[in-house]
């Protein structure tokens, strides 16, 4: 629990500070930015209240959101962006349930029933939409291999580096998964794999798209990173000092985090996925 609050709000905050320089990027002139950065504020709070009004819907919420986004750079093939986004969210209802119906039995009572039931039907679709696309890649390379065995001149393609980038993700969030609790496989993937490569991914951006004469997102991009690292080496120093509260999280704190990540994944997702074409792979 200490690590997943500590991943989350450090290198999770950190990642989704750089919305600020998609905003100035993608919205011009400044004074634009500006409105829509406003808008960006109320789409946090809206959300938030209305994920606030049951833990339930915050975490189903929550668990829809991450699969979609976190399978954003396969966004022109769907089922793909499935299949990767939902390797990290999905897995650990079938690789950890019970772990994960203790978890939620601390967290919702009540609820905690239902929720794993629904995760779990989740899980088992997303599993079988695994298999389909394996099957199809397997297909693919078996026709592949007749057509060049026959020469007839017909090239179907290699498998591309973006659908073996898929594999690998897959592969190592599985690996996590065996190795780790629910908690710690999302902290591990979400913090040293989602965000790092999503803060390169806007670092590449800035660079391919910026001139000398455009500072304010390299601006952002820097005080974004600085005032992560500070928050980082706060909470990484004050947590364990602090009579023990990294050892008695409840239930209120991990349900208001839900809340809170989702509160802000909702307009962050959707302005990553208008700035795809800015951002690149």
């Amino acid at each position: 629990m200490w690590s997943f609050v500590l991943v989350t709000l450090t290198l999770g905050m950190g990642h989704g500070a750089l919305d600020a320089v998609l905003l100035l990027k993608q919205f011009k002139p400044q004074s634009f930015a500006v409105m829509w950065s406003l808008v960006y504020l109320v789409v946090v709070v809206t959300v938030g209240w209305l994920l606030s009004l049951s833990f339930s819907l915050a975490l189903l919420a929550l668990l829809l959101m991450s699969v979609w986004h976190f399978g954003e750079l396969h966004r022109n093939h769907l089922a793909l962006r499935l299949v990767v986004g939902g390797a990290s969210v999905m897995s650990p209802a079938l690789l950890h349930g019970d772990a994960l119906s203790q978890l939620l039995r601390g967290t919702s009572s009540h609820d905690a029933t239902w929720i794993l039931t629904v995760w779990t039907i989740l899980a088992w679709a997303w599993a079988a939409l695994v298999c389909v696309v394996a099957l199809g890649q397997i297909f693919k390379a078996l026709v592949r291999g007749r057509l060049a065995y026959a020469d007839v001149g017909v090239d179907v393609g290699p498998i591309t580096d973006h659908r073996k980038a898929a594999l690998q993700e897959i592969f190592i969030v599985l690996c996590l998964g065996l190795v780790f609790s629910p908690l710690l496989q999302f902290a591990i993937y979400f913090g040293f794999y989602h965000c790092p490569a999503h803060i390169a991914r806007v670092y590449r951006a800035v660079l391919r798209h910026g001139n000398s004469a455009d500072t304010r997102a390299h601006w952002a991009w820097t005080l974004s990173m600085l005032s992560t690292a500070l928050l980082m080496a706060a909470l990484w120093y004050w947590l364990p000092m602090s009579d023990g509260v990294a050892l008695n999280l409840d239930a209120h704190l991990l349900q208001w985090l839900v809340v809170a990540l989702g509160a802000v994944t909702a307009p962050h997702l959707m302005l990553v996925s208008h700035s795809s074409k800015w951002l690149g792979q």
